[in-house]
């Protein structure tokens, strides 16, 4: 009964749509208004190897659509004919754990000191949007999100790659002097 007490708490913790924690940096030296063009960076050799669930054609085409949906929004032209700013996206899967000790709640006597440790596990997935100066080939702009994964169904990741970028745009940089931003966003 304390695990089914345990685990409801936690669902109601973590809401029916997954939490999604969004965060940006950017480099203030570089003014963003004086780029036109973008493209994407060639694939890593690396990253093709890894998370086969999560790295494949169907989310590639759904990360670039979302991203060319944003950049287009703000006057950024795709195009392979030498661009400004090359793109490029990392997906990375966690195992992480959250603790929790029995009981919950009041000390009502000994029953209650005698404290039983619970391990829940879950994945947590994070996307990063690196946006890089073609020439120079130095970042400009990180923007990422972290979110429990293992609430998404099949059915839902389209929606929730197009909400996640759109997310981590809103962190992006509007022009010269902005300072470096390392906020917290939470979306419901």
């Amino acid at each position: 009964m304390k695990h089914v007490l345990l685990l409801c708490i936690f669902a109601a913790l973590s809401g029916c749509s997954p939490q999604i924690a969004v965060y940006s940096d950017f480099d203030p030296e570089y003014d963003l208004s004086t780029y036109k063009t973008f493209d994407w960076g060639q694939k890593v050799k690396i990253e093709e190897g890894r998370n086969p669930l999560h790295y494949n054609e169907m989310n590639d085409k759904r990360i670039k659509a979302a991203v060319l949906d944003q950049m287009t929004t703000r006057g950024y032209q795709l195009t392979s004919d030498n661009p400004d700013l090359i793109f490029h996206y990392h997906i990375i899967i966690d195992d992480q754990s959250v603790v929790a000790t029995d009981p919950y709640g009041y000390n009502y006597g000994t029953y209650w000191t005698h404290t039983q440790t619970n391990v829940f596990t879950y994945q947590q997935g994070t996307l990063i949007l690196d946006l890089m100066e073609k020439k120079s080939q130095n970042l400009i702009w990180r923007g990422w999100a972290v979110t429990d994964i293992g609430q998404i169904k099949p059915d839902e990741v389209s929606e929730i790659i197009k909400i996640t970028v759109a997310q981590i745009f809103k962190k992006f940089p509007k022009a010269t002097g902005s300072q470096n931003t390392l906020n917290k966003v939470t979306v419901n």
